[in-house]
């Protein structure tokens, strides 16, 4: 009788044990009908809608995104979000036409971006969103971006800040009004590399391969970015202060030359990315160690994305991978020898 009793209670330990289980998954990733992933501290993604869309274009918008209002939380991006977040803009909700789906993810998974409507978003790509993301604050999410009219792209991150704060976290305007400068800053330097080394090259590209070429020197600025932050928040460890300008510069300049940009980029531009470095490291938490980790995450897109390009380049693309490894050994190298000289004057 015993024997049958603890038999009885081993399989009501096991049922309740699988029933357990079976609970903690539902709680751990519930999914819509269309198989939209529900996160547990979210609950629903949340759709942040351009507040210039007429409603056949949030309709549009939403068919693109794969996405019903029963699915989402629905907020609404406005020009006096714009001017919230970035502390400028004119406020006109007019011009607020890109939309965004944002769902948190796990903890250390890092930024992922995906336009979904590319030739609508025309002047900003899916990675360059990344830096200024991180630069803003924003950590372990998954960001897809749609337009269903042409848009420059820059006002998406409004949408990403908007998302976050519906859900109760909150955005320093601080990182956010230096992640706008940033993505701005970028944008323009990136295409000013793409205008000279298309002048430059005298290569014989169609105009899909010179479409990925282009592509890659701006996974090479992308990366020029993330180092530059790197280098600048070891030092600071290293020193327990802050970099000077001529540290700054020097950071800056490695950084180009380490990522084969030099010969196209001019020094205005070089300026301003210096400036933009002096920026970083006196704006609260763009160099505190949960950035960094993120900006490991999005580095690792970067030099993928790069790959990929220049392996369908051919001889192009060896030359231009192959330079900028000999770059990086090189490079590093030298900046561990600068590094650790000032290290020593310190001690």
């Amino acid at each position: 009788m015993k024997f049958h009793k603890y038999i009885l209670l081993a399989s009501l330990t096991m049922s309740l044990g699988a029933g357990i289980i079976a609970t903690n998954q539902k709680v751990e990733a519930s999914t819509t009908n269309n198989g939209t992933v529900i996160d547990e501290r979210w609950g629903k993604p949340t759709f942040v809608a351009g507040a210039g869309l007429s409603n056949s274009q949030l309709t549009e918008t939403m068919n693109v995104l794969g996405i019903t209002s029963s699915e989402v939380n629905q907020q609404t991006a406005t020009g006096a979000d714009l001017i919230k977040y970035l502390g400028s803009g004119s406020g006109d909700d007019s011009v607020m036409l890109s939309s965004v789906v944002v769902n948190r993810t796990d903890s250390g998974s890092g930024i992922t971006v995906d336009i979904l409507t590319p030739a609508n978003i025309t002047q900003i790509s899916a990675d360059q969103y990344k830096n200024p993301l991180v630069t803003a604050g924003i950590t372990d999410a998954s960001v897809k971006v749609a337009s269903v009219v042409k848009v420059t792209g820059e006002s998406a991150l409004t949408g990403v800040y908007k998302a976050f704060e519906a859900n109760g976290e909150t955005i320093d305007t601080n990182r956010a009004q230096l992640a706008q400068d940033e993505l701005d800053t970028t944008s323009d330097v990136s295409q000013n590399i793409i205008d000279s080394a298309n002048s430059s090259n005298d290569s014989t590209l169609s105009s899909s391969e010179q479409e990925q070429a282009d592509e890659a020197y701006k996974s090479q600025l992308n990366q020029t970015l993330v180092e530059i932050k790197q280098e600048l928040a070891d030092l600071k460890e290293q020193n327990g202060s802050n970099a000077s300008t001529t540290q700054i510069t020097t950071i800056v300049n490695n950084a180009i030359q380490n990522n084969n940009l030099t010969q196209y980029i001019s020094q205005a531009d070089i300026d301003k990315l210096v400036s933009l470095a002096e920026r970083y490291q006196t704006t609260d938490g763009v160099l505190d160690a949960e950035s960094i980790a993120q900006l490991d995450k999005i580095s690792s897109d970067f030099k993928d994305n790069l790959n990929k390009i220049t392996d369908k380049l051919g001889s192009f693309g060896d030359q231009l991978k192959g330079t900028i490894e000999d770059n990086q050994g090189f490079f590093t190298n030298l900046w561990n020898t600068i590094k650790n000289f000032f290290t020593n004057l310190t001690n």
